[in-house]
């Protein structure tokens, strides 16, 4: 019994390891894992944004710098700098909208933060760039920049 236990979960995990794809070369086969186009994919720390009330992001958020993670083409996670956020978003080409009035928030009190500034500064946002390195998100408000984030490093 421990065997077929331990081999019902290999083959569990083995299911479900990520999109590959194997051709064959010649006499050997070569595997190379499907990386998405989406640049966005991952988590994104907010260093900048506009002004609200003339307070900056280090007067709005001193408990948490707000945050995104972009999980996939359409599921966006993150932080406003209290509650974690989560929904949807749309992107083509250089064009994204983020349809933060169906947004799920958890329901903490953090005292002195505006938990709206950052949603509010999402929902006017429409266009967006990656930098070259890939390590910065600028998010715009047509030529605008409303939003710049740093990417985390995954370790």
């Amino acid at each position: 019994m421990k065997y077929f236990n331990l081999l019902c979960c290999i083959l569990v995990f083995a299911s479900c390891s990520t999109n590959k794809i194997t051709s064959t070369d010649s006499s050997t086969e070569e595997i190379t894992e499907i990386k998405s186009k989406n640049k966005l994919v991952g988590k994104w720390i907010l260093e900048y944004m506009s002004s609200v009330h003339g307070k900056t992001v280090k007067d709005l958020y001193k408990i948490q710098k707000p945050y995104l993670n972009f999980v996939d083409d359409t599921k966006v996670a993150g932080n406003n700098g209290c509650n974690n956020i989560a929904g949807a978003y749309k992107w083509e080409g250089s064009f994204i909208s983020f349809e933060t009035e169906h947004f799920r928030s958890t329901r903490m009190f953090c005292e002195g933060v505006d938990e709206k500034a950052f949603l509010n500064a999402l929902q006017t946002v429409n266009q967006f760039t990656v930098s070259q390195d890939e390590n910065r998100l600028i998010l715009m408000t047509g030529d605008i920049v409303t939003l710049s984030f740093i990417k985390e490093i995954e370790e």
